[in-house]
């Protein structure tokens, strides 16, 4: 493999020690670590940890801001993590780009290897994911409302899910009392480009479990996909191991967090 420079992932820890597991959770494009931090806060998964490490991506959050971005590097990034704060019992959540850094993490390491892995609405497939971040390069954030940008990107995603998550990524370039500019705080530039250059399929010899959880109603997996799991998890029971919570699209952990909770919980309590 040729070198990669790693990042010091930003990080926000959660301390319980009721548990043994340490929980290392990875947000999806445009969010950030704050994304999971009710989730796992909430008692019936809080009980399983130890502790919870939240991180923001290479050019996401509070974390570096870098001209290269793959998913490679993001796993090196992991890699990295891990071993630097010494992390053992170690289980990986990811949701969307953060499940797929999970699956080139396990493709490319076989050292520092998770005890189990939370996989959230991905799937390891060729080029899977939509990209949008092109037309949000084109929003002009100059002298406008934050109404009217928060207009404009709803008219790009079309959710409010979305829509608010991708606010959070704007910050001031200057505040007055009747007027500011605004500015993505994310490198949107680069970010971009990652998402444009299309993904391969990810494969892996893991032979540990896994518990994916995804929407009915997501437009990034559905049902029929169950066997594409087991390239990167070939001991897995797809019928048993694969959930699909009604009435939930991408943001299954937004839109059904009870449901959500429930399986993650049982998931942990096997360890």
């Amino acid at each position: 493999m040729k070198h990669l420079k790693p990042i010091k992932n930003v990080f926000l820890q959660q301390v319980y020690n009721q548990g043994s597991i340490n929980l290392v959770v990875l947000h999806g494009l445009l969010g950030s670590k704050t994304n999971f931090k009710n989730i796992v806060n909430n008692i019936h998964i809080s009980k399983h940890l130890s502790s919870a490490y939240l991180l923001d991506i290479r050019n996401h959050g509070d974390s570096p801001q870098t001209q290269t971005m793959s998913y490679e590097e993001m796993a090196n990034d992991l890699k990295h993590f891990i071993h630097d704060h010494n992390l053992q019992n170690v289980v990986l959540l990811g949701h969307s780009m953060g499940g797929r850094i999970i699956f080139s993490y396990l493709q490319n390491y076989t050292s520092d290897l998770p005890i189990g892995n939370i996989i959230v609405d991905v799937g390891p497939g060729e080029g899977e994911g939509k990209n949008y971040v092109q037309q949000l390069q084109d929003i002009n954030l100059k002298n406008k409302t934050l109404k009217e940008i928060e207009n404009s990107i709803f008219q790009i995603v079309q959710s409010k899910e979305k829509t608010n998550l991708i606010m959070t990524n704007l910050t001031y370039v200057n505040k007055e009392e009747f007027h500011s500019d605004y500015k993505w705080k994310i490198n949107i530039d680069v970010i971009s480009k990652f998402m444009s250059n299309g993904h391969s399929e990810f494969y892996s010899n893991y032979q540990g479990s896994a518990c994916v959880i995804c929407g009915d109603k997501s437009d990034y997996v559905n049902i029929h996909d169950k066997e594409k799991f087991l390239k990167v998890f070939p001991k897995i029971d797809i019928n048993r191991d694969i959930h699909f919570i009604q009435g939930a699209g991408h943001w299954v952990q937004v839109e059904k967090p009870r449901e959500f909770i429930k399986l993650t919980s049982q998931y942990l309590s096997s360890f």
